[in-house]
């Protein structure tokens, strides 16, 4: 009895001296985790589907089941006294690139944003969001805003307060996404396009940059067959739009079945990001952001 006390004192004790970070990246239906040390993955990452209808649109629908699923894989994994940096759905949060009014990102950006209060065209007014301003390279005009709407984050924030662990952050998977992209990004010519394909459960996600700046985004079909044509209407409509005749750099954020087909169809080479041992694009960006010591 007295040594299970000692132990029951000590988990919470050694969790602050010698905090372990897990960083997360949610989505619709799968969970994936993975050890962090000083920006370096320590172990295979693990994932699991979410229950079935317990989220819907990136909103916990199901608090209570959510919670207690996640609570049951950190205690598996041995790291329910963990810090969680966690990864929001990417249907949870919303970007868009605006330009300033002056010509330069004001001091205070995200209180002049809230005071300009510009249609963005997302599902909730900006007074009932939580908002980031990110600086694009070379733009001094122009900055990324990614938003959230805080009845999503705070559905979160209860879920993981029911799993247990220490809740560090939540972020938005798009700026965790470009983070982890962002050798990718300084490494191409500012010429061409890079064009992220992401596959999801039965869609594929594009996202197309340039010079550094991401400017269209579309849901394309998941089987190959309509994924090639949908692709290449997608590509020409943009560059037929904004860049005609710009080279485009096409990325994978994750394997590809019969990656060759969608090559020859589209005379591209389609690359595999190097995720440098994360289990995923997102988790990569959580880590290099280095968000806890």
């Amino acid at each position: 009895m007295v040594l299970a006390g000692l132990q029951n004192t000590w988990r919470p004790l050694r969790a602050q001296l010698f905090p372990r970070l897990v960083m997360i990246d949610l989505s619709e239906q799968l969970v994936t985790a993975q050890l962090v040390k000083q920006g370096k993955p320590l172990e295979p990452n693990w994932t699991a589907p979410i229950p079935a209808l317990t989220c819907r649109d990136g909103v916990p629908q199901l608090k209570d089941a959510v919670g207690d699923f996640l609570g049951d894989l950190l205690l598996e994994y041995g790291v329910i006294d963990a810090q969680l940096v966690v990864s929001l759905p990417r249907q949870a949060s919303h970007w868009r690139v605006v330009d300033w009014p002056a010509g330069q990102l004001p001091a205070n950006s995200v209180s002049d944003l809230r005071a300009l209060n510009p249609d963005l065209g997302w599902p909730f007014p900006l007074d009932q969001a939580y908002l980031d301003v990110q600086p694009l390279p070379g733009l001094a005009a122009s900055s990324l805003v990614i938003a959230a709407e805080r009845s999503v984050v705070d559905a979160w924030v209860e879920v993981f307060a029911i799993a247990g662990g220490t809740l560090q952050h939540l972020l938005p998977s798009q700026l965790c996404m470009m983070w982890g992209l962002r050798d990718e990004l300084a490494a191409t010519p500012a010429s061409s396009l890079v064009g992220l394909l992401q596959p999801l459960d039965q869609q594929t996600n594009l996202i197309v940059w340039n010079k550094g700046v991401p400017e269209f985004e579309r849901m394309l079909p998941g089987p190959m067959v309509d994924l090639i044509p949908a692709l290449k209407q997608s590509l020409d409509f943009y560059r037929n739009l904004k860049a005609p005749q710009a080279p485009v750099r096409l990325l994978l954020s994750a394997p590809l079945e019969d990656a060759v087909s969608l090559e020859q169809a589209l005379g591209l080479k389609a690359e595999l990001v190097d995720r440098d041992g994360f289990g995923s694009l997102c988790l990569q960006g959580l880590a290099s952001l280095e968000l806890v010591p």
